[in-house]
């Protein structure tokens, strides 16, 4: 079965933009593409393809292990949110980039990835102070956080 990071090479591969690193660590695995002879087109497909790889894992297994296809289908979902670092962020950066200059897009990508981490905190505490809570979200925010302080530092 695909997993997210084999849709990603497997898109780079077909579009033939090289992979320039790969690591992995404690928030998943964490690839790095040359898309600097890229279009913006193709550098977007790139990160579609990880997200599709997960809805096509969920899709061919539905039927056979509801919770695998559920987890494949949430990780897809979340992987398209908006923010930065994210395949979503990424999506929208490339978005933004063909119709606007690299300041204004990178600009408006980090206010909208803001934004949207604001929402996603202020959700995740409204969901974890209800009678009956649920903290999932609140454990992914959190793990968001680690991720972009990591990522910073």
């Amino acid at each position: 079965m695909w997993t997210h990071e084999e849709g990603h090479l497997l898109a780079a591969r077909l579009l033939g933009i090289p992979l320039r690193r790969g690591s992995g660590g404690a928030f998943g695995i964490r690839l790095t593409f040359d898309f600097s002879r890229q279009g913006y087109g193709r550098e977007a497909a790139v990160h579609l393809a990880g997200p599709l790889a997960g809805i096509a894992a969920a899709a061919l297994t539905a039927g056979i292990r509801e919770d695998f296809a559920a987890v494949n289908a949430g990780l897809a979902l979340v992987n398209l949110l908006p923010l930065e670092g994210f395949d979503g962020g990424g999506i929208l950066r490339c978005l933004l980039l063909t119709r606007c200059g690299p300041v204004y897009a990178e600009r408006a990508v980090r206010m909208v990835s803001r934004a949207a981490r604001c929402g996603m905190w202020l959700l995740a505490v409204r969901l974890a102070l209800l009678p009956d809570p649920d903290a999932g979200l609140l454990f992914f925010a959190v793990g968001d956080l680690c991720r972009t302080m990591n990522r910073r530092g």
